[in-house]
């Protein structure tokens, strides 16, 4: 594994030769070290490379919410992918994203500050969390430990679980702290923060009484509680979605025939409208009104001022909704699914009426197509996400339901959607634990 160590040691550089000679060969122009908030910051941002740049576009193609469709994402979308593909999210998420957690905590820990200690607690715990769901097992607890050159890649339900823990120690450090800065905006605190996330780990391992009470804990009440990154029309500053569209590789990824959009356009023989329910403007806010293909960068999900929730208010209530149904606490599941829709008809100024029971039984508006109230409720919820959260948390979703929702198989070759991310070459050339090649159609150990 390459060696992220940047900044750590500068602190413990020997400076034998000092005297007369010292200062001859010092370049102000070359950085030493940096400034604690300046490494925190860096850490928030990157955030954005996992949760909204190509993985975010490569698990949207996979579970058909998006459609690749030009050059490199047409064989995208037939789930064509190899190992360098993954190569620049892998230094996104160790190098850019862990190590520089690493470095922040060890500076806040030397001085003794305990609240960003906390804060860089969950961002590392995030990047940890989010590779071990897309890569299996990974390196977690030897990670930059120079007494370990090689780290070992430690298995994907124990990396899990140490990020989890990882999170309760942040929140227990930053917890009332706000987690608003210059690059998130939300109105939640840290340790709201740190239990969403909690609550969407818990739910990957399948452990739901603990997914439900991390859920609740967030008490993630609305829209405000996003936790979202901000974007500006400033250059750089914009929604990736857009830049990816409009500066970049302008019709590579589409909506166009995508599951998610027939799921919400109207005529669809899969359309998920009913007497309570119109997507209409849902599905507008998905698909551009100029062609009926291209996703929509004026006014909707990708809108160049637009923000992007790393985790929001409709993933906290559906991991609630869809735990509830699994733990038989049917009001609860049904409140929570009608908190969303509420949300849904001021987010886009359509009909969302709430649902009651009768709907959820064998017939019933909401009914799925299944036999019982709770699995029809677990369906709900899991449809909701799908069309209310872009990118890996649904990609988690269809892998852990064995693809409960039908998500359609796009390469008549394939019996399943990819299953997992597939190591970087350079892991494989710089770390003699290396696992070997693995197909990225192979289940994830949690899953398996």
């Amino acid at each position: 594994m390459k060696k992220y160590i940047y900044l750590f040691l500068a602190g413990a550089l020997i400076t034998a030769c000092e005297g007369p000679v010292e200062g001859l060969n010092d370049n102000p122009n070359q950085f030493t070290d940096s400034p604690i908030s300046l490494l925190l910051n860096h850490t928030l941002l990157n955030v954005a490379s996992v949760a909204e740049a190509e993985p975010a576009r490569i698990t949207a193609i996979f579970t058909d919410q998006l459609t690749g469709f030009d050059r490199q994402y047409g064989t995208l979308n037939t789930y064509s992918t190899n190992a360098a593909t993954y190569e620049s999210l892998w230094e996104d998420i160790f190098q850019r994203g862990i190590t520089q957690a690493q470095i922040v905590r060890s500076k806040a820990q030397e001085g003794g500050n305990t609240q960003v200690d906390g804060i860089a607690a969950i961002l590392e715990a995030y990047y940890f969390a989010e590779a071990a769901l897309l890569f299996n097992d990974i390196p977690f607890s030897e990670v930059n430990n120079p007494e370990f050159p090689d780290p070992n890649f430690e298995e994907q339900e124990s990396v899990l679980r140490g990020a989890i823990s990882m999170l309760t120690e942040g929140a227990s450090k930053a917890g009332s702290a706000s987690a608003a800065n210059n690059v998130f905006g939300t109105s939640s605190t840290w340790a709201q923060v740190a239990e969403a996330l909690k609550a969407r780990y818990y739910l990957a391992l399948g452990e739901y009484q603990n997914a439900h009470s991390s859920a609740v804990a967030a008490n993630f009440t609305s829209k405000d509680n996003d936790w979202s990154i901000k974007h500006s029309v400033a250059n750089y500053g914009e929604n990736l979605f857009w830049q990816f569209e409009v500066e970049q590789r302008q019709d590579y990824l589409r909506v166009q025939n995508s599951y998610m959009s027939r799921l919400l356009k109207e005529g669809e023989d899969i359309y998920r409208g009913n007497a309570k329910t119109d997507e209409s403007s849902r599905y507008d806010y998905y698909v551009s009104s100029a062609n009926g293909l291209s996703y929509n960068t004026t006014d909707g999900f990708a809108a160049q001022t637009a923000s992007f929730p790393v985790i929001s208010f409709e993933e906290v209530q559906l991991i609630r909704a869809e735990a509830a149904a699994r733990l038989g606490v049917t009001d609860d599941a049904i409140a929570a699914i009608n908190a969303v829709r509420a949300s849904n008809a001021v987010k886009h100024g359509a009909t969302y009426d709430a649902y009651v029971l009768a709907d959820f039984e064998a017939d019933g508006m909401a009914s799925n197509g299944q036999s019982t109230v709770s699995m029809a409720l677990i369906h709900e919820a899991l449809f909701e996400k799908y069309c209310s959260v872009i990118g890996l948390p649904v990609f988690q979703d269809v892998l852990r339901t064995n693809n409960a929702i039908g998500v359609p198989i796009k390469n008549a070759n394939e019996t399943t959607i990819p299953q997992r991310f597939i190591y970087p070459a350079s892991e494989e050339a710089s770390n003699s634990n290396f696992p070997g090649f693995v197909d990225q159609m192979v289940k994830t150990d949690i899953y398996n």
